[in-house]
């Protein structure tokens, strides 16, 4: 009995291990479209314009003038091109600079200038896209041919 207990012990810690940094970044991804959708939501009922400012360098997102937020230790903000592939390897000149900074922006008729986000460690992750002509926010997992 105390054999199969150790057995279990030595088998377990490295599951979980396994199983948390993709766990991290699915309460991430909820937590980035979460705040998305309450931005577009506040510029519908405010009638105005309300920013989201995306800086990858730092992993880092700020709605209007807020606090920014930070994603989690080791987990990466990479800004996609509008074919979802990293802007790293194919520059979307048009939507994003060298710094890799970024503003969406929520028109007061719930339209944005959209945007598309892969959060996670190096590989895999999520993908938190805006869409441009409704403002709707979407989650999916990253493809490996993406990610």
């Amino acid at each position: 009995m105390l054999a199969i207990a150790g057995g279990l012990m030595a088998v377990v810690p490295p599951l979980i291990s396994s199983v948390v940094p993709g766990t991290k970044a699915r309460v991430a991804a909820l937590d980035l479209a979460a705040t998305l959708r309450d931005a577009r939501n506040r510029a519908i009922t405010q009638s105005e314009a309300v920013d989201v400012r995306f800086d990858s360098e730092k992993s880092t997102y700020t709605v209007a003038g807020a606090p920014a937020q930070e994603l989690p230790r080791g987990m990466a903000l990479v800004l996609l091109d509008s074919s979802g592939y990293e802007s790293e390897k194919r520059r979307a000149a048009r939507f994003y600079t060298t710094t890799e900074e970024y503003t969406l922006r929520f028109q007061s008729d719930g339209s944005s200038n959209g945007i598309k986000a892969r959060l996670g460690p190096e590989r895999g992750g999520y993908v938190v896209a805006v869409d441009w002509l409704l403002g709707r926010v979407r989650i999916t997992e990253a493809r490996d041919d993406v990610s």
